[in-house]
């Protein structure tokens, strides 16, 4: 028995040595997800009628006055709730509750602490115009009007927007689409640069590296919560995900601002929601090795070198990256197959209630972020197979720093041979027709004053009966073997 258990403790910190460096190099860029938001956000739900419709732009401030009493009450809901639902909720802090009582720019600052957000990030009033559009006279910003990193939009530049103009719904909720990657969860832990960390209470970044700016937001946009029960007895800060709690405190706000008259911050709220959906569906975003089960992460740490554990990461990193990168160029290239490919598959209503189950409570988890982990390991056989081995099966050669640094000219997206283009538009299309699918059971619910949220229906893993029952059949076989070599007395 103390043998069984030594080599289960064996097992666990083998498995954990491999997911904490891992964890720390979920923080690449790549951590921006399918990066192109608001093409997503368009593709899926450009000819929805209600979408067509203008609202008047409504400043941060001007919203959160009017309805500031109102939202005391709601985001104190949204916690209670949250408490109650969201796995790993890290407690709220009092002093952050919200004062109703503030005023001018300390309303709107306690109003973004409260939710516990970057209170730097602008939030001011602009959109992302759609691809093609004719050029609107509007004064084009900068990104840093707009956004606290430096981030690449997919599409138009950002233009400026005025208080109480009229733009059509889509473009609000596409743009906000966008806007979670623009700094609303960076520097909030306790490890982080910055004064956040200290008071918001999320503890330190349980993965992805503090020490850069952008990789404090990858517990925020990745969550891990369908991986083996192994994985989570030997690290359980990979469970240790808020993007849950981000979608939860979105929909609300949303419904809320719906409800009380405020179309601008619905659609809005919305998208901001709608920016964590986009990201759990992404394979390498709900999955941490796609390309390495369970036995072979124990074995590689068990028996591998430490060349070959860190060989593994840089596949790990060049996949993610290269497959970020071929998505983003494609849904790009207005001229391009794989981009009608993609945007017809956002669109596609076939099989639609199978595909996308309505909206319920963990609907982000139990629906979004398991169709992302159980696509992961095709995705990344299809992978390893469209591209150069240079660039997916090489554990020498880091892409990232090569893209990076522009030392390395080769384009995944104008790369891949026809015949692995097709396997590759064909598995992503896959992906792309759950996520519209997805898409539009969010919003239908989040419009809807009336839907009732539903309980929630979690797939069943029969993973960890399975392995209690290996290990009983194991112990209870030692046991008979001891028994049977045991030696008799003669009579």
């Amino acid at each position: 028995m103390q043998q069984v258990n030594r080599r289960t403790n064996l097992y666990f910190r083998a498995a954990r040595a491999l997911l904490y460096a891992t964890m720390a190099m979920i923080s690449v860029p790549a951590a921006w997800s399918w990066s192109a938001h608001s093409i997503l956000t368009r593709a899926a739900l450009g000819d929805e009628p209600a979408l067509q419709a203008s609202v008047q732009t409504e400043a941060l401030l001007d919203f959160v006055a009017a309805e500031r009493t109102g939202l005391a009450r709601l985001l104190g809901e949204i916690e209670a709730r949250a408490e109650k639902d969201v796995p790993a909720y890290a407690p709220f802090p009092p002093a952050l509750a919200f004062d109703p009582t503030a005023q001018g720019p300390a309303l709107r600052e306690s109003f973004l602490r409260a939710l516990r957000v970057n209170p730097l990030v602008p939030l001011s009033l602009y959109r992302q115009p759609a691809r093609g559009e004719p050029p609107s006279g509007r004064p084009v910003l900068d990104v840093s009007e707009y956004s606290l990193v430096g981030v690449e939009l997919a599409g138009a530049a950002v233009e400026s927007l005025r208080a109480g103009e009229s733009v059509p719904a889509i473009d609000v909720l596409a743009t906000a689409s966008d806007e979670p990657d623009y700094g609303l969860d960076i520097g909030l832990y306790a490890n982080n640069s910055g004064p956040l960390g200290a008071i918001y209470g999320f503890g330190e970044q349980p993965f992805g590296n503090p020490a850069l700016s952008y990789g404090s937001q990858a517990p925020f946009h990745m969550a891990f919560q369908h991986e083996d029960p192994i994985i989570a007895l030997a690290a359980p800060f990979s469970r240790r995900s808020q993007a849950a709690y981000r979608e939860l405190q979105y929909t609300s706000l949303a419904r809320y601002a719906f409800e009380h008259g405020h179309a601008y911050w619905g659609w809005r709220f919305a998208g901001l929601a709608l920016h964590y959906v986009q990201d759990l569906a992404q394979p390498y975003h709900a999955r941490m090795i796609p390309g390495q089960g369970t036995l072979g992460t124990l074995l590689l740490n068990t028996f591998g070198s430490e060349a070959d554990r860190n060989g593994a990461l840089m596949l790990l990193s060049n996949r993610h990256l290269v497959l970020e990168n071929y998505a983003y160029e494609a849904l790009k290239d207005d001229r391009g197959a794989s981009r009608k490919i993609f945007e017809s598959a956002l669109a596609d209503r076939t099989d639609a209630r199978r595909l996308a189950p309505a909206y319920r409570r963990m609907w982000l988890y139990d629906v979004v972020a398991m169709g992302g982990y159980a696509a992961a390991s095709e995705l990344d056989t299809i992978i390893a197979h469209a591209f150069p081995a240079r660039y997916v099966d090489d554990p020498t050669f880091d892409y990232g720093l090569a893209d990076e640094r522009g030392t390395d000219p080769w384009d995944p997206y104008t790369g891949v041979q026809a015949e692995s283009r097709a396997r590759l538009d064909g598995a992503l299309a896959k992906r792309y027709q759950a996520l519209g699918g997805e898409i539009r059971s969010y919003i239908a619910y989040v419009v809807d004053p009336a839907a009732i949220l539903h309980a929630r229906k979690p797939s069943v893993d029969l993973r960890a009966p399975m392995y209690l029952a290996s290990l009983v059949v194991l112990l209870g076989g030692i046991v008979a073997l001891v028994i049977f070599m045991r030696p008799r007395r003669s009579a």
